[in-house]
């Protein structure tokens, strides 16, 4: 029964084609998920770093990670949600886990404990 029940709430989740508002409480910009790049902790908040800029949320990173489709991004660590097709190269690191490089440039890395879930995400 869990599994459906987790099949369900995977169908649901927002997926790189859906479309978000994402507002500060003065703006609010209207960006298609596949346009951001990564999500960055900011205690309670969150940024959201999206292709022409980035804009405070008022969302926590636990929160995001409960809307986001698992196929498409990835819980890097406690501090970073990363869009999975905005990773630009993938290394390993001292820790055990891995290193990545995003299309921006932005260098984040995958916690030791996420590593194997990373890699079997990443795997064929």
């Amino acid at each position: 029964m869990n599994s459906g029940e987790d099949m369900i709430a995977e169908s649901t989740k927002l997926t790189l084609s859906d479309k978000v508002m994402l507002c500060d409480g003065k703006d609010c910009k209207l960006i298609s998920l596949g346009d951001v790049r990564y999500f960055e902790s900011c205690g309670s908040y969150s940024k959201t770093w999206f292709n022409g800029g980035h804009q405070l949320i008022y969302r926590s990173l636990n929160h995001l990670d409960s809307r986001l489709s698992g196929r498409h991004f990835f819980r890097a660590n406690r501090q970073f949600i990363i869009n999975i097709s905005h990773i630009r190269e993938v290394g390993q690191n001292r820790s055990s886990g891995f290193k990545i490089v995003m299309t921006c440039g932005k260098m984040i890395d995958i916690s030791r404990r996420r590593a194997q879930l990373f890699r079997e995400t990443l795997s064929l």
